[in-house]
């Protein structure tokens, strides 16, 4: 294993610091998305990407390990993705009367999921949870949602409850607390989220019966990422799912990220019966894109009844765009059996070599998550939920510091150290990242 000469000094980022610098006069913060932002740094502004590389502003070329926070799956400037969206510019970008283009996407996806019997697109995954909570309380005519402890499902100010609580306000583990986590989160959000432990069975069970006919919907994730990305317990969904059929409730998943682990989801792979999911990120081929999909009684009430307004309007101006539709059944129909077999070896490949490299270093860490998608932490401590995976100050600090050497040993990482593997990685691109993972664990 090689990695490049040298360290972060040796990298040239000057044109970076001055966009930056630039940027801040006139965007908030200076990037409009907050996950770019690391502590001292600036961010790193992408020239281009090709297959499993980006290469910035300076001409450094990095593994990209993020992949647009696991939108891209195919690759960068993919020549299959390419090809169907420049035919598409040429007639046209956005219309407010739909195309073909959205039922060749509905068609492709409804036929992979048995439990996609109607499918509806919106632009991202926080619209296509919101649409999904917001359906699940016109269908059942209840108020209340249900979701794990540290499981993000986008910003939608119900579904981000607790999405980053620690120790100070979390409250006890067979209960734990609802947390807003933005400033101005109305009130009334910690009377209608009741948040459990996930992997916690008998909790689960538990709330769902208390919550019994106020309870619209459990809100899942089966692998999360800020919950550490453990093995999701399948007694746990089981009792999810026959509770919420017990009390009349529905079972919305969360399919945004793990929709990438397999065919036909996170859901075919686990047996998981949903009543609705929420979908996103690869389905766009990596073009902003959401969708819910579930079954017909759920997914009806989207539906105009004799002309009139539906239980949940819902639309959006540019949902099911054309150049959106044709590039994410561009980057779906490559994606067959042989593409997920070999996206699971790739993960594999790296999670196993990370271990490897871990323990040659003598550090007592792990690597959790499956198919293309691995995160490292700097403990071995059993992650079963949230807490298990809660981060020390000085192990957040160990962790940021291990991403920022693998960035100068032209490797990809977020601050998590989350990593996400597309389908142009090579054997020579993983023998990459683990020799710089070598490298930066280097007398850590």
């Amino acid at each position: 294993m090689t990695v490049p000469a040298g360290g972060p000094e040796s990298w040239p980022t000057h044109h970076s610091k001055a966009l930056y610098a630039r940027a801040r006069r006139t965007i908030t913060d200076g990037t409009s998305r907050t996950t770019l932002l690391r502590k001292g740094k600036h961010p790193i502004y992408v020239d281009h990407g090709e297959g499993a590389w980006v290469t910035d502003v300076d001409g450094n070329r990095y593994l990209d390990c993020n992949n647009n926070f696991a939108s891209i799956i195919i690759g960068h400037a993919d020549p299959v993705i390419a090809g169907a969206v420049q035919a598409r510019l040429a007639r046209g970008t956005a219309f407010s009367l739909p195309t073909d283009a959205e039922i060749e996407l509905a068609e492709l996806l409804c036929e992979r999921v048995e439990s996609f019997e109607l499918i509806r697109f919106c632009n991202s995954g926080t619209e296509a949870v919101m649409a999904a909570l917001k359906a699940a309380r016109a269908y059942t005519g209840r108020p209340n949602i249900i979701k794990a402890e540290g499981a993000y499902h986008g910003t939608y100010d119900h579904a981000e409850a607790s999405l980053s609580p620690n120790p100070t306000n979390w409250g006890q583990a067979v209960a734990p607390a609802t947390v807003p986590y933005s400033a101005g989160t109305p009130a009334s959000v910690a009377d209608e989220v009741t948040v459990i432990s996930f992997n916690d069975i008998e909790g689960a069970r538990d709330a769902i019966h208390r919550s019994g006919d106020r309870l619209a919907a459990v809100l899942l994730d089966v692998m999360p990422n800020r919950v550490g990305m453990p093995v999701i317990e399948s007694e746990y969904v089981r009792a999810i799912r026959d509770a919420t059929r017990a009390v009349g409730a529905l079972l919305v998943l969360d399919e945004v990220i793990s929709f990438r682990l397999g065919y036909g989801g996170a859901q075919t792979q686990l047996c998981v019966d949903p009543d609705i999911t929420a979908l996103a990120k690869i389905i766009g081929g990596g073009f902003p894109v959401g969708a819910v999909a579930g079954r017909r009684g759920p997914m009806e009430v989207f539906v105009r009844s004799g002309g009139g307004q539906a239980k949940v309007p819902s639309g959006g101006t540019f949902a099911a765009n054309p150049i959106t539709m044709a590039a994410g059944h561009a980057a779906m129909a490559q994606l067959d059996g042989n593409a997920f077999a070999r996206l699971d070896a790739v993960g594999e490949r790296v999670r196993c070599g990370l271990r490897t490299v871990i323990a040659r270093a003598g550090l007592d860490w792990q690597v959790t998550g499956a198919g293309s998608l691995f995160r490292v932490h700097p403990h071995n401590r059993t992650i079963r939920n949230y807490r298990d995976a809660h981060l020390s100050s000085d192990e957040a600090a160990q962790i940021s510091e291990f991403g920022l050497r693998m960035q100068s040993h032209g490797v990809y990482f977020v601050a998590e150290s989350l990593g996400c593997l597309n389908l142009a990685t090579a054997d020579s691109d993983v023998e990459h990242l683990l020799g710089a993972a070598e490298a930066s664990l280097a007398n850590s």
